[in-house]
């Protein structure tokens, strides 16, 4: 393919995930409006991007508050000990889910990072006291192959998955 087509693939692909970043539930029809293409287009676009697992997954955002959970991040230091593949494979398992049994943790992002911490854990749990808990049973579990864990709750999303929070205006705002 030549490097014009390519290019031009790339950025067609880009305007269509744009508008599925914004909202993942639109039709074809809409995507293809929005983007100024045909439906069959915008249809073997999707497609492919799925085939090659560039979209690996839909979403919907809501207000977990209403769930009566909390939005919490788990910072994590490592140590210089090697993780052998098996605990790789636990640690980005849901498995996590289950060191608090009878808690509702329910584990939203996992990343591995470079900086000040080598691995970023968000979550959600119904109040600070499960919250810790999570971590310090994370850390017991881990504790070979991780140095140090920092806790960090959210009070107000602002942003959440490139999208502004609806419910601003109803939130009062201290920054």
């Amino acid at each position: 393919m030549p490097k014009s087509s390519l290019a031009r693939l790339l950025k067609d692909e880009q305007k269509i995930i744009e508008v599925l970043q914004t909202n993942g539930h639109e039709s074809i029809d809409v995507i293809a409006k929005k983007c100024g293409f045909s439906r069959q287009k915008v249809w073997r676009i999707i497609k492919r991007l799925h085939e090659q697992k560039i979209i690996w997954g839909y979403t919907a955002i809501c207000e977990e508050e209403r769930y009566n959970l909390k939005h919490f991040t788990m910072l994590v230091k490592r140590t210089t000990v090697p993780i052998d593949k098996k605990i790789t494979q636990e640690i980005i398992s849901t498995r996590l889910d289950n060191l608090l049994p009878d808690a509702a943790i329910k584990i939203e992002h996992i990343e591995y990072t470079h900086g000040s911490f080598d691995g970023i854990f968000t979550f959600y749990a119904p109040d600070l006291i499960t919250a810790k808990k999570f971590c310090e049973r994370f850390h017991a579990r881990f504790h070979l192959y991780i140095d140090s864990v920092e806790l960090l709750e959210g009070i107000l999303f602002l942003r959440k998955q490139m999208l502004r929070n609806p419910n601003l205006n109803k939130q009062v705002l201290y920054l």
